[in-house]
């Protein structure tokens, strides 16, 4: 009847991927999908399948290897492909037992106005991405919002700090949360990088050393965070929550898996399942692949019919194996993946395997 009843979009994205010994992490095109919904007067009419064979017919088309989301409900995307990729943790401590282990460099901060940091932080973010898989690149309008930075944005708290130096940079504010005029603030981190794990260990303790401070929380970090291991009392850094983050959908198998790196040589052979709602007659990817691979690259082609599987599994547990997080065997111990020949989920595990663990910070 000419009105809108159904809408979704889609980000031209590129991500990091999995590295090789002593790499840099690669990046892959990637198609960001975002805005999906459905008026509630038009539900359970197989709009939210047509959009989503639409968008990855498009992906296809633009030469992009996969695609990928945040689920604001995560039970709905795994039917067509999408595998939880990447997990994130918010942590919490009292900044009265954050001690070090030992010294920790200092480092050469200035505090940055909005201007200032919309033109320095877009070059260290992209800098320092490459260090970890699973986080995509910033669009203009991304780094507008976050400079801008709205009190809707600012999750209770007062505007934001930015400092910086040229080796690592940290976004912060404090939280009033108490009525007492004499309550010391909260520090929210809300960002925090830098080029090694000596300098994000010197950006904590500027954080920690704030003053009128008691506690700071640190939001969208890492799952195996470093700082625990360099406290004095690893306990004190307390886990508030994780949560999943990046839902990935193999679109083009073959290019998406000679674009990662590998730690360790092996050969594998998977038989890939289709989803539960079927992405389509172009759809690539269900069918069985032989994957080689190892530090020096990979070819991943289709299997003869004298390729013996190694392991079974739909589309949406190969996207959740991609980036590393998980492995194969854990995968399996949920009935997620089936061994077909005995000891090739170890294989699996120490082939796609990635450390640091991979993390999606960057909202799309």
């Amino acid at each position: 009847g000419g009105r809108f009843v159904a809408n979704c979009g889609f980000h031209t994205l590129d991500v990091t991927l999995p590295a090789g010994p002593g790499a840099i992490c690669p990046v892959i095109p990637m198609g960001g999908v975002t805005r999906v919904g459905v008026h509630p007067t038009h539900r359970r009419q197989g709009l939210l399948r047509r959009m989503m064979e639409e968008m990855l017919a498009d992906s296809r088309a633009r030469g992009e290897a996969v695609a990928g989301l945040h689920a604001s409900e995560s039970v709905i995307y795994g039917r067509f492909g999408f595998g939880l990729a990447t997990e994130i943790a918010e942590y919490a401590i009292d900044t009265r037992e954050a001690a070090f282990l030992g010294e920790v460099p200092r480092l050469a901060l200035q505090l940055l106005d909005r201007e200032e940091a919309g033109k320095v932080l877009p070059d260290l973010f992209d800098r320092f991405r490459r260090l970890r898989a699973g986080e995509p690149n910033r669009i203009p309008t991304t780094w507008e919002s976050i400079v801008a930075d709205e009190p809707s944005e600012r999750h209770g708290g007062n505007p934001a700090f930015f400092a910086a130096c040229d080796d690592g940079y940290v976004i912060y504010r404090s939280v009033n949360d108490g009525p007492s005029n004499w309550r010391r603030d909260r520090i929210l981190v809300e960002e925090l990088r830098g080029a090694n794990p000596e300098v994000e260990s010197a950006l904590w303790q500027f954080v920690f050393e704030l003053d009128l401070i008691d506690r700071v929380t640190a939001i969208r970090r890492p799952v195996d965070e470093p700082l625990k291991w360099r406290l004095a009392d690893p306990r004190q850094l307390r886990v508030e929550m994780m949560d999943d983050r990046l839902h990935v959908r193999i679109v083009d198998m073959a290019a998406a898996f000679t674009a990662r790196g590998y730690t360790s040589e092996a050969r594998l052979v998977l038989d890939v399942l289709p989803p539960p709602v079927d992405g389509g007659p172009e759809d690539s990817v269900p069918g069985r692949w032989v994957l080689e691979a190892g530090p020096d690259g990979a070819a991943c082609r289709r299997a003869a019919p004298t390729d013996g599987t190694d392991l079974r599994l739909d589309i949406t547990a190969l996207g959740s194996l991609y980036m590393g997080a998980f492995p194969a065997s854990l995968l399996a111990s949920a009935g997620r993946v089936q061994e077909l020949r005995p000891g090739r989920l170890a294989v699996a595990d120490r082939l796609l395997g990635t450390w640091p663990a991979p993390t999606t910070t960057t909202n799309f």
